[in-house]
């Protein structure tokens, strides 16, 4: 399995003060940063007032391994203790599809696996222990946004 890792901080309202201030702590670059504007089709074209400017989805780089963040999504409020999910990145639709399958077991779909305008499959599940995680799979999309 080529799956990979990574931690995710969902944040409210505020993740440009959070990447400007771990980036200054890791010493770090953003490696990407989309804002929701970016992406008005997953908002069903039309982009909730004040959530234009907000980020969608920012990466920056912490030695070999890359802090993910975002503003939670306009239909989620901000709920202490899912403020971290854990982001995997499967390497095509088949290994999103049964890392969903199996992560779901028990829990609950928070968003269903679907393709989207940046993934061939991404979704977002509560595994049985509370712990949410985001599947991706990779796209050309994902790799070429900045």
């Amino acid at each position: 399995m080529t799956t990979s890792i990574s931690p995710y901080l969902m944040l409210n309202g505020n993740a440009r003060e959070a990447i400007a201030f771990y980036t200054a702590a890791f010493d770090t670059n953003v490696d990407s940063m989309d804002f929701y504007k970016d992406w008005p089709k997953e908002m069903g074209g039309a982009i909730p007032e004040g959530y234009g400017d907000k980020i969608m989805h920012a990466s920056i780089a912490v030695g070999d391994s890359h802090l993910m963040l975002a503003d939670t999504f306009p239909d989620q409020p901000y709920a202490p203790g899912s403020v971290i999910t854990l982001m995997l990145d499967a390497q095509n639709v088949t290994e999103a599809e049964s890392l969903f399958k199996k992560l779901s077991a028990e829990g609950e779909v928070i968003i269903p696996l679907a393709e989207t305008s940046f993934s061939p499959a991404y979704g977002q599940v509560k595994d049985p222990f509370g712990i949410e995680w985001q599947i991706v799979t990779d796209s050309a999309a994902m790799n070429s946004s900045s």
